[in-house]
């Protein structure tokens, strides 16, 4: 069955937009996708025999995106805790300065 032009294939190509920002960590676009794609979910018929596989796309899609950001966050976390490390460094170096 050919679903080009259809709402799902619409959905498919956005969902995948959504992963392939994912995966080059532009955060911001995969939230604006995101957005856009619960929207254009929502009035997804889903009792179409062609959804089924469409919904298992964008279930992969989702999971993957979620692992990808759960790894950004871990990142971010241990740029943060390195961060904090270097400025109690810097503060007592400053700190032994004075005294």
């Amino acid at each position: 069955m050919n679903m080009a032009g259809t709402p799902h294939n619409e959905l498919l190509e956005l969902s995948e937009r959504m992963l392939a920002a994912a995966r080059s960590g532009d955060w911001d676009a995969v939230a604006s996708l995101e957005t856009e794609r619960s929207q254009q979910l929502s009035s997804l018929s889903v009792t179409e025999q062609a959804a089924l596989p469409v919904l298992q796309s964008l279930l992969a899609h989702t999971e993957e995106a979620r692992a990808l950001a759960g790894q950004q966050r871990d990142r971010l976390g241990e740029d943060l805790g390195l961060h904090k490390h270097r400025h109690r460094a810097l503060s007592a170096y400053l700190h032994a300065g004075f005294d």
